[in-house]
């Protein structure tokens, strides 16, 4: 059984949600409180589960909302 980390650079941001993160994207959500990071040392480390609820609050598409 592997555990999925929750926090991660920028790369693995983006390797997890492909094609939803940009760097200025993530910078600009986390400025406006709506993603999370951390610093540790020099490196920001990205909050996975934050980027999840994100992606999960926006409207759908197609169909009946």
């Amino acid at each position: 059984m592997s555990i999925e980390p929750r926090w991660g650079d920028l790369k693995s941001l983006q390797a997890r949600f492909p094609g939803a993160f940009g760097r200025t994207r993530a910078y600009v959500l986390l400025a406006e409180g709506r993603l999370r990071a951390k610093k540790l040392g020099g490196r920001t480390l990205w909050d996975f589960q934050s980027a999840q609820e994100l992606i999960e609050s926006l409207p759908a598409i197609g169909g009946k909302a």
